[in-house]
């Protein structure tokens, strides 16, 4: 599977949600650079929803949340 499109922009790739070096490197290669459509973030984005600023890619029950919140 292609890396995630938003890599450029996404503010867990590019260090601004601080995670642990192990935990991080983990976690995008397992939604940057593989499942994107798994990761959190890009289900918000996909679905036009705004991103809480400190939300990891691993954590969809909080996606869940904030999607039933907007409805």
């Amino acid at each position: 599977m292609a890396d995630c499109e938003r890599l450029e922009f996404c503010p867990f790739f590019t260090g601004k949600i601080k995670a642990t070096p192990n935990i991080a490197g983990l976690l995008k290669q397992m939604y940057c650079h593989s499942d994107k459509t798994q990761c959190a973030r890009y289900q918000l984005i996909r679905a036009h929803v705004e991103c809480p600023s400190d939300l990891l890619p691993n954590d969809v029950e909080r996606a869940k949340t904030v999607l039933l919140a907007r409805r």
